[in-house]
């Protein structure tokens, strides 16, 4: 039997921070990064909440949240006890909030005998790419390894979709969330666990990408598109949430965590690598080219269509073709080769790729990523 999954419940607009003057809670556990603090972006949160509430930031989330931030933040939630816990940032405070609760959860079962903690979750993303407020998915680092946990339980009762957040973004920020956005949507729709629903909103993601990223990239006080990449993100992640992800994000995770690239650039470099490989998708590219409007007369050509439009976007937005271009040297990379194939083949999300790779064929992807060159 299969079936699609729908949670949490989002509000949206440019009102939509005002969710937050109905609560009834008294005590608030707010998790988030420095920027957010210096930014006084976090003010934005804090004017809604209740007046006699009483409020515990933790704000020492770092890109890429490792284990021991996940540690030292879940001592704290612990300590305070809140009703009410807020996630505000990009992917990695929502990330690491959810790690928090997961392993909280896990915890208090284990020492409780089953006792089920009720906290209300409230996830605020201030960027347009992981899509983590609508997903059960979190990432987290360890040394070179990321981890990727996967549990109904981290989902938000609430997400908050406010774009004015998204105002401040630097051009390069908004380029790779933009790009994880279109990866989301891209595997979700390629996905062996795809479904009609998934589908849908895989596609309209797809199209919200091409109509609006460019615009987004180069004006981001433009309010419509602004909004419109913030939909696309979430309905990306509402879509993959239910039929996973593909090799793109395992070669991403991998890459990202062994050479320190962000997440969103390290998808869009290996996105036209990805593209070719995986042939058995091949007609689901095609499909998506014809509902992007390209005009073409085979499989291979409709193919060709959309791979052209992500190179071409790539360029616009000043992204690498290959990671040789990003500085890493191949001595070091060549060495890693062995780990980066094992890493990828753990991954939860390889499971559900369209194209099964060999060992050699893993080989002869990563060189064609490194050089930036289809002929290996």
């Amino acid at each position: 039997m299969e079936e699609f999954f729908i949670k949490p419940k989002i509000k949206f607009g440019v009102d939509s921070l005002d969710y937050l003057k109905n609560l009834v809670a008294k005590r608030y556990f707010i998790v988030t990064d420095s920027s957010m603090v210096q930014l006084k972006l976090i003010d934005k949160v804090l004017e809604k909440l209740p007046k006699d509430s009483k409020i515990e930031i933790f704000s020492e989330v770092t890109p890429n949240p490792t284990v021991e931030i996940i540690e030292k933040g879940l001592k704290k939630l612990i300590q305070f006890d809140p009703e009410c816990v807020i996630a505000l940032g990009g992917g990695s405070p929502i990330d690491a909030c959810k790690g928090m609760l997961y392993f909280e959860k896990k915890v208090v079962k284990e020492c409780s005998g089953g006792t089920e903690l009720n906290r209300h979750f409230i996830a605020i993303p201030t960027t347009s790419g992981t899509g983590s407020e609508v997903t059960s998915y979190s990432v987290i680092s360890s040394g070179e390894n990321k981890i990727a946990l996967a549990n109904e339980e981290m989902l938000p009762n609430i997400a908050i979709l406010n774009p004015e957040f998204m105002k401040s973004l630097p051009p390069k920020i908004i380029a790779d969330t933009g790009m994880d956005v279109l990866t989301h949507s891209l595997e979700a729709y390629i996905s062996l666990k795809a479904n009609p629903f998934t589908s849908s909103l895989a596609i309209e993601a797809i199209k919200l990408v091409k109509e609006n990223l460019l615009v987004h990239y180069k004006n981001p006080l433009e309010l419509s598109q602004r909004e419109k990449i913030q939909y696309a993100s979430c309905l990306a992640g509402i879509a993959f949430n239910n039929s996973s992800l593909g090799i793109n994000h395992s070669v991403a995770h991998t890459i990202g965590a062994k050479f320190h690239i962000s997440h969103g650039r390290a998808n869009a470099i290996v996105m036209p690598y990805i593209i070719q490989v995986n042939k058995n998708a091949w007609q689901n590219y095609a499909n998506i080219s014809k509902e992007l409007g390209y005009k073409f007369s085979n499989i291979s050509e409709g193919k060709d269509c959309f791979l052209k439009f992500v190179e071409e976007l790539k360029k616009e937005m000043k992204i690498e073709e290959s990671l040789n271009q990003v500085g890493i040297e191949f001595s070091d990379f060549k060495l890693k080769i062995p780990s980066l194939i094992r890493d990828i083949k753990k991954d939860i999300c390889t499971e559900y790729n369209p194209e099964i790779l060999s060992d050699e064929d893993y080989v002869k992807l990563l060189l064609k990523i490194y050089f930036g060159t289809n002929e290996i």
